[in-house]
């Protein structure tokens, strides 16, 4: 059975995401207040027919909890819960959409119901019945039986006539939250023995835009060997990934066009979406617009980044060569802000010097220390520690990194560099803080310090800092920059 079948909402607490409907739901039964129609309107995979069923469970339930629960026990529920109830009809508006499917049930409708208290109709994608179809159905939810009720759900609830949707109670789905969505795949990954990265169930949940559904449907396809992975589920799904993005835009803020084609290059030959990856950079300068809005020089040299590559975005699929459409933009990114600038009117303004951060809601400094057995063992450790200099590191930092046995884990170790040593603490300083969250992971700090235990004799407490990235020091050096040194850029990217 599939997973998404298998942790299918059985009751009202086990629905998440939608409190609202829930809590009017669960009132109505309370008070004998049910109405005999509901439209569930929203995104695909957010509960709707899943809800559907439950309030069908709720109208009928033997055995009803004191919170207005079904029981999922009493005979009703498991047949409503195996599709085995007579009582419970679904109808599936696609495939069924024309005026005779509609008269075959209201002709059925005035029969009572055979099993349970009520029979309930629920008809999923309701907007593709036919206008003759909707007609047919009007009559029947004015006047409705007192033993029938209609659970009508769609995803494009604007195809609905008015006259329908007037006759309902309606509800709207919300998109469930990515939070929200990986807690739930935390809590199945558990059930299931399965051992997930937070990064991956984050980028499912991110994908997934709000539906639960798909979002099970992903986790259970990416569920390699009882392990999801970052890098696995982005490569499966064809992304450049957080990392290759924040790569990208430190290569624009340093005005280093070469390294950042390397990365389109590198991107196109994984076969990633250039179009995908291009959408990720838009989002990823939104985040740093909203960020920095209090100062609105810093502002500027984002929304210029932005409209560059939103212009290219466009381009790409006009382009012969789709690649080259990106490959502009970024000597243009390259060149925003400077003397020498290139960029199109549009995009055009002034060169002024800001400070564009890091994502401030990432912890800008992590500290990691070494297990010690013993206060007797600390001592000989500290003592030998202390005969350490910075120097020392520095000199050993790449037998150090070659020692990492994990391949990521010594990808993300290589975007580090030493910058301090005191009091027995090293200091490291990351370019990029999905690097640095990596090595601050728990299971890949072992992976660190045994490498430091192989070279240095020592595990080492160690500090873990971003930089933070300004443009004052990019743009003085470019005060003077002239179309000399834009065809000096060209050529360095482009060759002869």
């Amino acid at each position: 059975m599939s997973l998404y079948l298998k942790y299918r909402p059985f009751n009202f607490k086990n629905l998440v995401g939608q409190d609202h409907a829930i809590t009017t739901l669960q009132n109505a039964l309370k008070h004998n207040a049910m109405t005999h129609a509901y439209l569930f309107s929203g995104p695909r995979g957010t509960g709707k027919t899943s809800l559907a069923r439950i309030v069908a469970k709720a109208l009928n339930c033997t055995n009803l909890t004191s919170d207005f629960e079904p029981c999922n026990e009493c005979e009703i529920c498991d047949g409503i819960n195996n599709g085995r109830l007579v009582d419970l009809i679904e109808i599936d508006a696609a495939s069924n959409r024309g005026i005779d499917e509609i008269r075959e049930l209201r002709e059925k409708i005035v029969f009572a119901p055979s099993q349970a208290r009520s029979k309930v109709y629920i008809i999923d994608e309701v907007h593709m019945l036919t206008k003759e179809a909707f007609n047919a159905l009007l009559k029947t939810l004015e006047e409705p039986p007192s033993h029938a009720y209609f659970i009508l759900a769609t995803t494009e609830v604007h195809k609905i006539p008015e006259t329908i949707i007037s006759r309902c109670q309606q509800f709207n789905f919300k998109r469930i939250n990515q939070s929200t969505i990986v807690k739930r795949l935390e809590e199945i990954a558990e059930q299931e023995n399965v051992k997930a990265d937070v990064e991956a169930l984050n980028l499912i949940g991110k994908i997934a835009n709000g539906g639960l559904r798909d979002a099970i449907g992903l986790f259970e396809q990416m569920t390699m060997d009882g392990v999801v992975q970052y890098e696995k589920v982005a490569e499966n799904l064809g992304l450049g990934g957080q990392i290759h993005v924040e790569q990208f835009f430190q290569c624009l803020l340093q005005r280093k066009p070469l390294k950042a084609i390397e990365i389109l290059n590198q991107i196109n030959a994984q076969g990633h979406s250039l179009q995908q990856f291009t959408t990720d950079i838009i989002a990823y300068l939104r985040e740093q617009m909203l960020i920095n809005l209090t100062n609105s020089e810093e502002v500027q040299t984002v929304i210029g980044f932005i409209e560059i590559f939103s212009d290219a975005k466009i381009k790409i699929t006009q382009a012969i060569i789709p690649q080259l459409a990106l490959e502009i933009a970024v000597v243009k990114a390259c060149n925003f802000g400077t003397s020498g600038n290139i960029e199109s009117p549009e995009v055009k303004t002034e060169a002024k010097q800001v400070k564009v951060e890091k994502n401030v809601q990432k912890p800008e400094a992590v500290e990691i220390k070494p297990d010690k057995s013993s206060e007797s063992d600390e001592s000989a450790e500290n003592k030998e520690i202390s005969e350490l200099d910075l120097n020392e590191f520095k000199e050993n930092w790449q037998r150090i990194i070659d020692n990492i046995e994990t391949p990521f884990v010594r990808m993300s170790f290589v975007d580090s560099e030493p910058v301090k040593f005191e009091n027995g603490t090293l200091y490291l300083s990351f370019n990029s803080s999905t690097f640095m969250d990596k090595i601050a992971n728990s299971s890949n700090q072992a992976v660190v310090q045994k490498a430091f235990e192989t070279v240095l004799g020592n595990k080492i407490n160690l500090k873990l800092e971003t930089k933070k990235v300004s443009l004052n020091t990019v743009l003085k050096k470019d005060e003077n920059v002239n179309d000399s040194n834009m065809a000096e850029m060209a050529k360095e990217v482009f060759g002869n």
